[in-house]
Parts: C-alpha cells; sequence; structure tokens
C-alpha cells in the first residue's frame, strides 16, 4: 500500500468555476448560445465543461 500526500491529492482536484454569463461575455459567445449554455449547465460551470459544450457556427472556407 502506498501513502499518499493530502496536499497534492487536495489540490490535484482544484477547477475554475465560471459564471457562464461572465465567461461568454468575455469569449463574445452569441446571446442565445449563452442561454442555451445557461439552461443546460446552469449558472456556473467549470471552463472544460464550458468549452465542450459550445456550439460555434461553421465557417466556410474555399
Amino acid at each position: 500500500m502506498k501513502h499518499a500526500d493530502v496536499r497534492t491529492v487536495a489540490n490535484s482536484q482544484i477547477r475554475h468555476i465560471w459564471d457562464v454569463a461572465d465567461y461568454c461575455r468575455r469569449t463574445g459567445i452569441h446571446k442565445t448560445e449563452e442561454q442555451r449554455l445557461i439552461k443546460m449547465l446552469g449558472r456556473q460551470a467549470t471552463s472544460h465543461e464550458l468549452q465542450m459544450n459550445i456550439v460555434r457556427v461553421q465557417t466556410r472556407i474555399r
């Protein structure tokens, strides 16, 4: 059995929690997309959750 250092285990789970409206305002996400994210994730979410659930409009490059 290995000894786990409590300080490293406790710090490994720390994640920044964003206010969804603030995150959308800072990153320039449209208001309708912001409302969809709030319905899906709630008022607060981690940055990873936000990044994985944002639907961006595809630009056609040719």
